[in-house]
């Protein structure tokens, strides 16, 4: 199987994966018709697809001038991707629609005045009857992509620089990378036009810009395809991080709500919103942490201390599982007590920023559920604590 069909083939996968975004927004319209370009583009590449073309037709190398027309409006269209990205209110819209219109028709024109057999590049790179319309042809073709690619991949970094998904971020970053190596690709081939206009390069010359061209071609499209598909991974990554989120904190969730139903909230959440779901149950433990601390004494943290730091954990891990402590003891004095004077124990999550808070919490709530030190902290709490109020006197 050539390169040319697997590079077609991945195109192609790509293009029909990212069919459904047509409707989503402009950018998205503008990448899909970049890849759906792009793959016809390399299709034409593919030998009995050009010899079919070429026979359908009956005109020599039609297959060459449509793979160009094609990569050009491809081109265009990663161009027209970035700049929504980037610039929103447009960048230059009726000049660059100018610019492409005129290589469109500069293509097309050099293409027809080229000579039948010499239209190819097998035709005219080595042989001595080389046609100038022909190498116009390349050279509007090469000057047009090296532009696009250099503007977009310039683009495509201050896009990766100023975005604060780590995906998105590793996505642009790849089609900048993309769009450089494309760049490369253009100076290469201008390189050699250049050598074609100044002496006749010799048939290992030839086969030695071809060689290379090729690698630089598919390997950025190969990043191109990459970089296109990170962005949409985040929600992917995200939706899967929240749902696993919701899950590590279930037990500490229902727990604390099962010692203060009352935080719980009423209103539905639609299935799917795993977002707003973990926010809410952020909001409720939060609220039933403040509830059920006025039922603790300020000593029992201490205590709670004690019991951690007897487990062998260290650092934060031990701090989650003494707050685990102190927590489990108050859901069980909550059932049977009511809340006690003076101070109170203090929540380990305050002032922590959203992230290092989620990861705080998700450790109380394994120590929550897993502990057997910490289970038997709060037993033998609860148990003090009802000892206590049996001894305390009795209103008159």
């Amino acid at each position: 199987m050539s390169h040319q069909l697997l590079v077609a083939i991945l195109l192609w996968a790509v293009a029909l994966w990212r069919l459904p975004s047509l409707s989503h927004s402009r950018k998205q319209r503008a990448l899909e018709v970049a890849f759906v370009s792009l793959a016809a583009a390399m299709t034409f590449e593919v030998a009995p697809v050009e010899r079919w073309t070429d026979a359908l037709t009956g005109a020599p190398s039609t297959a060459y001038l449509l793979k160009h027309l094609l990569g050009v409006v491809s081109a265009a269209a990663v161009l027209d991707f970035v700049i929504a990205v980037v610039r929103p209110q447009g960048l230059l819209p009726r000049p660059r629609w100018a610019v492409r219109a005129a290589a469109l028709f500069l293509l097309t024109v050099t293409f027809l005045l080229a000579p039948h057999d010499r239209r190819a590049p097998e035709g005219f790179l080595v042989d001595q009857r080389n046609s100038n319309w022909a190498l116009l042809h390349l050279g509007v073709f090469t000057l047009y992509i090296g532009i696009a690619m250099a503007v977009a991949a310039w683009l495509f970094i201050q896009a990766a620089r100023h975005t604060p998904d780590r995906w998105v971020r590793a996505g642009h970053g790849l089609l900048g990378v993309g769009c450089a190596i494309g760049l490369l690709y253009a100076l290469q081939r201008t390189a050699y036009l250049w050598s074609m206009a100044s002496g006749q390069p010799t048939a290992a010359q030839a086969h030695s810009a071809a060689h290379t061209s090729t690698v630089l071609k598919v390997a950025a499209i190969i990043t191109i395809i990459v970089g296109s598909c990170l962005p949409p991974l985040s929600p992917v990554v995200k939706t899967t991080s929240q749902r696993r989120a919701l899950a590590a904190l279930a037990p500490l969730w229902r727990g604390l709500t099962a010692a203060v139903p009352s935080v719980v909230l009423e209103t539905e959440i639609a299935e799917g919103r795993w977002g707003l779901r973990l926010n809410r149950c952020l909001i409720e433990i939060a609220d039933a942490s403040l509830a059920l601390r006025e039922y603790v004494p300020a000593d029992m943290q201490a205590r709670a201390e004690a019991m951690a730091a007897s487990t062998g954990a260290k650092g934060e891990r031990q701090a989650a599982i003494a707050e685990a402590g102190w927590l489990r003891a108050a859901a069980e004095i909550a059932a049977v007590s009511r809340p006690c004077a003076g101070d109170h124990p203090e929540l380990g999550g305050v002032g922590k920023d959203p992230d290092a808070e989620l990861r705080w919490l998700r450790r109380v709530s394994a120590a929550y559920d897993r502990s057997s030190a910490v289970a038997a902290f709060a037993t033998a709490e609860a148990a003090r604590a009802g000892t206590q109020e049996d001894l305390e006197p009795s209103a008159p």
